[in-house]
């Protein structure tokens, strides 16, 4: 590119100025396309498609790239498309013009095969090089506020608009999803359905905002408590709903103990009462108790009210009719607390460990209750207990 007296001329002046990027290895070409448009667009100027990737990646607040085909290190070609090679849809999307030749017809053909959205002849004039770019950053903005809309829309869709937790629809597109993939693996994968506890009694003491509030702090707390790959969902007034991939019987009475825990050690506060809050949860398995997922939803929620016939506040694992209850210790894929001391022992780090042992014996104490309840061998709980107490002074000390 090397004739550019034609780009200049008195600029319209506008209030807003668009970032945009200049790609070119010439100094004089970037500061004279710069100079042509610095009216209406702040320019930033790159000298390879390589630096303009970096700004490009860099900077979210670029809307329109120009560019040269031949460059040293990464040429027009090659960074328009490594821009809709891109996963951020920002950058995949963004509109790009090329610069060629007059009569470069193969060039201007290459750069509409690699991606770009235009091209403007070396000979172009300023009107001609606004024009383009403001049709292209209007229709790019355009664009924009309607993925905006239809991400708000699914959003929207998919959520439950008090707690911002999946709703039943979304949980159930996921779960199944989930629950398939499992099946062809043949993987565990685990249900946990979960109520809060006389939530009637708290909307009529306290009031319905109370309630809500309950709801919200609640969500918050089950979210915090569950893996990144668990898909937790208000699925009902106080009903919760936990898949749960790559987990068995063993892990999914940790997760639920976990839970169970976490709600009961909230503090909630409303307009000076104090509200306690305990959860009941059932759990269902794939495969002991089916491999569909409404199939392992009644299951969990049967032992939901188990566990709220019970008592409350715990969780039911199983029907009273069960009786295959084999503890899987894949310790694998138990849950990210047993991962990190089965890690530790692997490796012999045997002195990070140490601090560690309390706490896993804690949550494994539901698993050795229901040992005690459904096999011959017995577990001493107490005991467990005060080897835990004298384990956290141990490591205080």
């Amino acid at each position: 590119m090397s004739d550019t007296s034609s780009l200049f001329s008195e600029p319209d002046v506008a209030d807003f100025k668009p970032l945009i990027l200049i790609v070119d290895d010439s100094p004089t070409i970037r500061l004279s396309l710069s100079r042509a448009l610095q009216d209406e667009f702040t320019p930033v100027e790159a000298v390879d498609g390589e630096q303009a990737w970096e700004f490009i990646s860099g900077d979210s607040r670029i809307e329109v790239v120009i560019t040269d085909l031949s460059m040293p290190k990464l040429d027009g070609l090659g960074l328009v498309k490594r821009m809709r090679d891109s996963v951020v849809m920002r950058i995949r999307n963004m509109p790009v013009i090329m610069v060629t030749g007059d009569d470069d017809t193969a060039a201007r053909e290459a750069s509409f095969m690699a991606g770009a959205n235009d091209f403007v002849a070396k000979t172009s004039d300023r009107v001609e090089l606004l024009a383009r770019l403001r049709a292209h950053r209007k229709l790019a903005v355009t664009l924009r506020e309607l993925e905006a809309s239809q991400r708000e829309l699914r959003e929207q869709a998919n959520t439950d608009p008090l707690t911002r937790l999946a709703n039943r629809r979304f949980f159930s597109h996921i779960a199944n999803k989930e629950l398939s993939l499992m099946r062809r693996q043949k993987e565990y994968f685990a249900v946990l359905m979960m109520d809060i506890d006389h939530f009637k009694r708290t909307n009529d003491t306290f009031g319905h905002a109370a309630g809500d509030y309950v709801l919200v702090q609640v969500a918050q707390t089950l979210a915090n408590n569950v893996r990144e790959e668990d898909t937790l969902a208000r699925v009902g007034g106080e009903e919760f709903v936990v898949s749960s991939p790559y987990t068995n019987r063993l892990a999914a009475i940790v997760l639920a103990e976990r839970l169970r825990k976490a709600v009961e050690s909230l503090e909630i506060q409303f307009e000076g009462n104090s509200i306690p809050v305990t959860i009941s949860i059932g759990i269902a398995m794939q495969p002991q108790d089916g491999d569909v997922l409404d199939t392992l939803l009644a299951a969990a929620d049967e032992r939901l009210y188990f566990a709220k016939n019970a008592g409350r506040n715990r969780f039911c694992a199983a029907s009273k009719h069960h009786d295959e209850l084999a503890m899987d210790m894949d310790v694998d894929k138990v849950c990210p607390k047993l991962d990190e001391v089965v890690g530790m022992l692997r490796h012999g780090n045997l002195r990070r460990l140490m601090p560690h042992i309390p706490k896993l014996l804690e949550d494994l104490i539901p698993l050795f209750e229901l040992v005690n309840e459904e096999s011959p061998v017995h577990i001493d709980v107490d005991q467990v207990r005060e080897a835990i107490v004298e384990l956290k002074a141990k490591n205080e000390n």
